[in-house]
């Protein structure tokens, strides 16, 4: 399995290259979200983000080789700069993959343990507030139709929208790189979700790259109808930019998704990132050359 401190010595790695590496913030247990930044800081930048469910860290694994694939590859065309960050919910990891030791304070110990009505976290998907991160956006919070209003190890929408350090810290870190598009790694099922309640113009524009995305994965487009609060939803309705979920590893398997499935995953999704961000940024540059707002036009 792939963990946090596999992940803090992958940084190192990239560091020791003269790779950006950096902090979006903090979690709620105080351990630093990390992302890594490929490409060219010229304003064309993308997010793509994993492991906001703790169980599905494959996903994590999956950003940071993703990462390093355009690290060796530098000659490859890059008409932007890629931030990613591989585990946006590194204390819900850690205890899906180490249980509840590692946590210091007894009394959040016995809350989880409560919660989770056993020591085994293997299938937890929560942060370590038993609060759903991609359900605690401020995107229709609440109105989903799994939604739950307690803590649970999945589907609670916490207090109120972006009640926790890491939903904040995902949303305080896009507003500041202002991407063109995001992308966001889930498991599993090989679905791309891409709606939410976009305008007819704006619809038709991000199912143009849902189809590509599709092209290159062989993922379904999928309708995430009843599903609202994610961080997804909330680049849509928030930046009006294209944003999607996708759903990697099949169905068949269940959860902790077999790393031994990891291989396909990755052919499947390595060049996905550039490869949407230079579609994206050739269409902005024609639209602008023609006098037109990109985020208001096809």
């Amino acid at each position: 399995m792939f963990g946090y401190k596999d992940l803090l010595h992958e940084l190192e790695m990239f560091n020791r290259h003269g790779v950006e590496v950096g902090s979006i913030g903090e979690s709620t247990l105080s351990q630093r979200i990390p992302y890594i930044f490929v490409g060219n800081k010229n304003g064309n930048y993308m997010i793509v983000q994993g492991a906001i469910h703790a169980r599905e860290h494959i996903t994590a694994l999956l950003c940071l080789c993703q990462a390093k694939y355009l690290v060796k590859n530098s000659g490859l065309l890059n008409l932007g700069g890629i931030y990613f960050i591989p585990m946006v919910n590194p204390d819900g990891v850690r205890l899906c993959q180490e249980g509840a030791d590692f946590i210091e304070d007894k009394d959040k110990v016995r809350f989880l343990q409560s919660v989770n009505n056993g020591t085994d976290f293997s299938l937890w998907k929560a942060n370590a507030n038993a609060v759903d991160l991609n359900v605690n956006f401020d995107a229709e919070w609440g109105k989903g139709i799994t939604n739950v209003f307690e803590p649970a190890s999945e589907n609670y929408v916490g207090k109120c929208p972006e009640s926790e350090r890491e939903t904040q810290a995902l949303t305080r870190f896009t507003l500041a790189v202002k991407p063109l598009v995001t992308l966001s790694y889930h498991c599993k099922g090989e679905l791309i979700y891409w709606k939410f309640r976009q305008a007819a113009h704006r619809l038709w524009r991000d199912k143009r790259y849902a189809d590509a995305i599709s092209r290159v994965t062989g993922y379904n487009l999928a309708d995430s109808r009843g599903s609202v609060g994610g961080y997804k939803d909330w680049c849509v309705s928030m930046l009006k930019i294209p944003s999607f979920t996708v759903e990697v590893g099949n169905d068949a398997f269940g959860h902790p998704y077999p790393y031994t499935q990891f291989e396909d995953i990755l052919k499947r999704n390595e060049d996905v990132p550039r490869r949407l961000l230079n579609s994206i940024v050739k269409d902005k540059e024609k639209l602008e050359k023609a006098g037109i707002n990109w985020t208001l036009s096809i």
